[in-house]
């Protein structure tokens, strides 16, 4: 496993308006929202201050504070981005330009200190993210995770629950044509279907409101896809999912399982024939499916589409 909790939103915002919206909600609300037990640290003045070079051992801020670095990327094919401290000031000016001189990815990470102003994790930290496609910039990718190591979420079906409803909550207000909930997705380079059949991001977004991306254990579709499916009552009848939900705007929320370690075993292959009309083709191959993929063995959406 990735050991990271990962949700993806894929939205259409054409406008420099609509994206400077949706992209400013998407960092203070949903940031509040996703991590609320992080909203103090950042509010506290001065900043933590970061590490230290010079002198590792040195406590990265106050104790029991938040530490924070914003990654933005400015230019389209430029991958090296720009990294600075956190501050109200850095994170004020970074809103007001979204309107402006929108960035193509913003990564704001976050490390929740330690009694001593250490991180209670070096290695990792919990993260929001969007990104606006280099060839593609009126699509934009919203993402959330949490690694296992400071949130508790394997074991929390409250936390999942809690990540489950934002899903469809956000996926609602951003308008977005796709959404995927999963631990096995990566950030960057896309979920466990396209990196099995070498599909990638940039390519799949932009079609992501006609064709599914993967089939997640929490799944959002758009209008075109619910209906390639067969609609709402079809997934129910399919026996493939603990949950269709609709929402509004006629997308479709979809819960595999109950929790997502039980998405395991056979049920990868009944969300795969569920949902075949609306997925790639491709074959799952044995010898490069990792025991941490949740993905059908020798599963092909063209078997059953």
């Amino acid at each position: 496993m990735t050991g990271e909790l990962l949700l993806e939103l894929n939205c259409r915002t054409g406008r420099t308006e609509d994206f400077a919206r949706s992209a400013g909600a998407w960092l203070t609300e949903a940031r509040a929202e996703f991590f609320p037990e992080y909203e103090a640290g950042l509010a506290a003045e001065p900043a933590a201050r970061g590490p230290d070079e010079e002198n590792p051992d040195a406590p990265w801020g106050p104790p029991h504070g938040v530490c924070a670095q914003l990654l933005v990327q400015r230019a389209a094919h430029r991958p090296n981005m720009r990294q600075s401290r956190y501050s109200r000031r850095t994170w004020q000016r970074l809103l007001s330009a979204l309107g402006s001189s929108p960035p193509y990815t913003c990564m704001l990470l976050m490390h929740m200190l330690d009694a001593r102003g250490h991180p209670e994790d070096h290695e990792h930290a919990v993260a929001l993210e969007f990104q606006r496609l280099p060839d593609h910039p009126e699509w934009t990718r919203f993402a959330a995770w949490a690694p296992a190591a400071l949130v508790p979420w394997r074991e929390s079906e409250e936390v999942q629950q809690r990540w489950l409803d934002l899903l469809a909550a956000w996926a609602v207000r951003l308008d977005a044509a796709y959404g995927h909930l999963t631990d096995d997705a990566d950030p960057e380079f896309g979920t466990a279907l396209e990196r099995m059949l070498n599909l990638f991001p940039e390519d799949t977004v932009p079609d992501s409101d006609r064709t599914l991306r993967g089939y997640a254990w929490g799944t959002v579709c758009s209008p075109e896809v619910a209906a390639r499916v067969g609609g709402p009552r079809a997934l129910r009848s399919s026996g493939a999912f603990h949950q269709v939900a609709e929402l509004p705007g006629r997308r479709l929320l979809l819960r595999a399982t109950p929790r997502l370690e039980q998405y395991a075993g056979d049920a990868p292959a009944r969300v795969l024939r569920a949902l075949a009309p609306a997925l790639p083709s491709g074959r799952t191959s044995l010898e490069y499916l990792h025991p941490w993929m949740r993905l059908a063995p020798d599963g092909d959406a063209s078997d059953y589409s």
